[in-house]
């Protein structure tokens, strides 16, 4: 939502511009109709925004307005074709008057309302910019220029914040206004603003490390300069140093500036680039795990086949067969529908979950229920492969708020992997522990264990398949995943603890009980 709302703001950002542009060329227009220097130059004796330059001003306004309103990306290029040939016409005017072409002094002429040579120029590049915008691949050139403008304007506009007169009046009777110096800065940061994920603003625009980076040094490259320049020109006008100290100073404290600025932003970067390196790194166990994923799902689907196909051959004997193969047939056959039924669901309940796609039903469930129903399930893998299972359900009954088929299919999976994982003739054991406010379900074996570097990815998706493809036990490595999962649904957390290889694993669930229960 928050990416949504700054990408709104940036392409606003020239509509605004062009809004307040058109506001201060119409303040000035009218300032010239009622003679009002206030509103033509804001102090009285500075040079003003002549009717010209604010005829310029509108031009340039309903060009930037069209280039980001209009449905077509050639929108406002009329519009930015009439201003640079008007900036074009004067300045071509100016030029065929110093080379004595023309009879009529322009010069005091900008008395009368033509914009100053300087003026015309930013105003030019105002509207090559605003015209290359509506071209992909003039976009880059569009923006360098408009970054010449901006840093024109600037150089203008300081010159009057330090009195240095001949920054802005470059001839006599044409000086560049305040109001147009503001106008021209705004203008040319609303061209850099239209097209932020493009070009020359690419590199500094959106949420990346390297964007950061790039503004911080961009906001540093400019106001360190300008700041220590104001410094020094405060501390020439009191009198605190001379000349050739202060310039020294300035020299080295921008150099100083930089050099810390450059440093501590080369540092960002360089943890950015570890964390993309790690984020990498685990794209492709990522795509390693998938690989082996896809190898033993083809095995773990390939292995109910053969079963399968020998029931299906014993169907097809001429002579038939009599009712107790018949059964046994059917057992063959419902056992591997089951398996196969048991991957997909597995496949699915993680998609689901993943998608959010799963709810949870919130009623009231007894864990007695649950564990009784888990082992129910799970009773007859364990007795083929004669295991002991021992179940301590303790006389208190602990009611929980949740699901009840879901937290059976929590313990069942619970209860399936510690007798893939324990040898024939294991213990396995179910216990439910009460204590205030919580209820435990843990699941104990003497297997094979976990070994310690494998107990940080134990719950991890595709975990067990990844240990070893071509394991007798079967399975996906998916039943641990949906343990955790489930769970954390059920607000609870679940756990792996083990002393080693040989050693057994435990397995706790924690969930929350019911209020009042």
């Amino acid at each position: 939502m928050s990416e949504v709302v700054n990408k709104t703001a940036k392409h606003n950002l020239p509509v605004l511009v062009a809004w307040v542009c058109t506001c201060i060329g119409a303040a000035s227009m009218l300032g010239w109709l009622v003679d009002l220097q206030r509103l033509t130059s804001v102090i009285p004796g500075l040079p003003a925004m002549v009717p010209m330059t604010t005829v310029l001003t509108l031009v340039a306004s309903w060009a930037l307005w069209r280039c980001q309103r209009g449905s077509r990306r050639e929108a406002g290029l009329p519009q930015a074709l009439a201003l640079t040939a008007a900036a074009a016409a004067i300045l071509a005017a100016y030029g065929a008057e110093r080379l004595g072409m023309l009879d009529a002094p322009l010069v005091r002429a900008g008395v009368r309302g033509i914009s100053s040579p300087i003026t015309a120029t930013m105003f030019l590049g105002i509207g090559l910019s605003l015209a290359g915008l509506s071209r992909p691949r003039f976009i880059l050139h569009a923006q360098w220029l408009a970054l010449a403008v901006l840093f024109l304007s600037l150089l203008t506009l300081a010159s009057y914040l330090f009195q240095e007169t001949s920054l802005y009046n470059f001839l006599p009777g044409t000086g560049i206004s305040i109001p147009t110096s503001l106008v021209s800065i705004m203008l040319s940061a609303a061209c850099l603003a239209a097209r932020p994920e493009e070009g020359l603003m690419a590199a500094v625009s959106g949420p990346t490390t390297a964007a950061r980076a790039a503004r911080r040094l961009l906001v540093s490259a400019v106001a360190m300069p300008v700041l220590a320049g104001a410094a020094l020109w405060a501390a020439l006008r009191v009198g605190l140093v001379d000349t050739d100290t202060g310039i020294a100073l300035l020299v080295w404290s921008i150099v100083a500036f930089l050099v810390v600025s450059t440093w501590h932003n080369a540092m960002r970067l360089s943890r950015a680039g570890a964390a993309l390196e790690d984020a990498l790194q685990a794209l492709r166990e990522a795509d390693a795990n998938k690989d082996r994923f896809l190898a033993v799902l083809a095995h773990e689907l390939r292995n109910p086949l053969a079963p399968l196909r020998t029931a299906a051959d014993l169907l097809r004997l001429p002579a038939g067969v009599d009712a107790a193969q018949q059964r046994r047939t059917g057992d063959i056959v419902a056992r591997q529908v089951d398996t196969i039924s048991h991957l997909i669901e597995d496949l699915l309940d993680v998609s689901r979950i993943r998608q959010g796609l799963i709810a949870i039903e919130h009623q009231p469930v007894d864990l007695h229920k649950v564990a009784g129903d888990a082992i129910e399930q799970t009773r007859p893998g364990m007795t083929q492969r004669r295991h002991r299972l021992h179940a301590e359900l303790p006389a208190e009954h602990a009611l929980v708020m949740g699901d009840h088929k879901r937290l059976v299919q929590v313990l069942t999976n619970l209860l399936v992997n510690a007798a893939r994982y324990t040898p024939e003739g294991g213990e396995i054991t179910v216990a439910l522990h009460v204590r205030p406010g919580h209820a435990d379900i843990v699941v104990r074996d003497n297997g094979i264990g976990i070994d310690a570097a494998m107990l940080e990815r134990i719950f991890d998706s595709f975990t067990q398949a990844a240990r070893n493809p071509e394991r007798g036990e079967g399975g996906l490595g998916l039943g641990l995943s949906l343990v955790k999962r489930l769970v954390e649904l059920h607000n609870g957390t679940v756990s792996a603890r083990s002393a080693g290889a040989g050693q057994g694993s435990t397995f706790t669930v924690t969930l929350p009980r019911r209020a009042g229960a």
